[in-house]
């Protein structure tokens, strides 16, 4: 009797489990179809130091958010705002860019711009994370790097009017098929979407974040490596708007070594004021 009692209580114990595990690690319980996002934005870290070995050493040295780069003002030419590049380095993080609009591409841009209106049939699996080919997420916003070895004196391009893309056609060499594509002046995968995580609330309230890999195309035209990590980014979808800015700006490693030799200098007056209070 005592047996059967244990059997009984073990069966009720071993199914609760089987309840519990269920609820906790099938892959599929939360799953969702996201919809295209009618509002948004996209935040590129860029890691600095990643850059260096690409174009002789190049950086980012201006930033035109949507409304700078407004692509109605016909004086925002391609040509203009190449004209306009500065050649002093700025912070590569925080960099936000304005999801556009689901609808027809916008008309009236100026010469060398071609910014696209996100696409009503763009999706992303929340569990496979797959999408759909020719379907994108278009952006305004532009960023211009500056290369002062690139022979024979220097020279500088902006890419920016970005989309994001999916294309099966991508998935090797451990890539995703997600993509970042230049539209300003021609179109360029300029980088890959790699090692992407999603999180959502509603399916048109998400997150989709991972990291920035140098393209095969940028790479080359840079005479560089090929997916090489350069930073990361966050597109937030809605309510998520905003996702991806980081709060501490990372200063540049000979600022670093700056503030270290000052501290180093504070620490070693302050040990020798108080060996000299001691000793008098």
């Amino acid at each position: 009797m005592k047996t059967k009692k244990n059997q009984s209580g073990l069966t009720a114990l071993a199914a609760l489990a089987t309840i519990i595990s269920a609820t906790l690690v099938s892959p599929d319980a939360n799953a969702a179809v996201l919809h295209a996002p009618t509002s948004g934005t996209f935040t590129m870290n860029l890691n600095r130091d990643a850059l260096i070995p690409y174009g002789g050493g190049y950086y980012l040295s201006t930033f035109w958010n949507s409304l700078a780069s407004d692509y109605s003002n016909l004086i925002n030419t391609g040509d203009y705002l190449i004209s306009q590049l500065n050649t002093t380095e700025i912070s590569a993080v925080n960099r936000v860019f304005d999801l556009m609009a689901i609808g027809v591409n916008p008309t009236g841009q100026a010469n060398q711009r071609f910014v696209k209106a996100t696409s009503a049939n763009f999706v992303i699996d929340s569990s496979t994370l797959a999408g759909v080919a020719d379907a994108q997420i278009g952006m305004t916003g532009v960023q211009g790097v500056y290369a002062p070895n690139w022979p024979p004196g220097g020279a500088g391009l902006v890419n920016g009017d970005f989309s994001v893309l999916y294309d099966t056609g991508r998935q090797t060499n451990g890539r995703t098929g997600w993509y970042l594509a230049n539209n300003i002046y021609f179109t360029m995968a300029v980088y890959e979407l790699s090692n992407l995580s999603v999180a959502f609330t509603e399916v048109d309230n998400w997150r989709l974040s991972g990291d920035l890999l140098m393209s095969p195309e940028n790479g080359g035209m840079l005479q560089g490596a090929s997916l090489n990590k350069v930073g990361d980014f966050c597109l937030g979808a809605g309510s998520y708007a905003g996702c991806g800015q980081v709060t501490v700006v990372p200063v540049p490693g000979a600022v670093w070594l700056f503030i270290t030799g000052l501290v180093g200098v504070v620490v070693n007056r302050s040990r020798k004021a108080d060996l000299f209070l001691k000793v008098s």
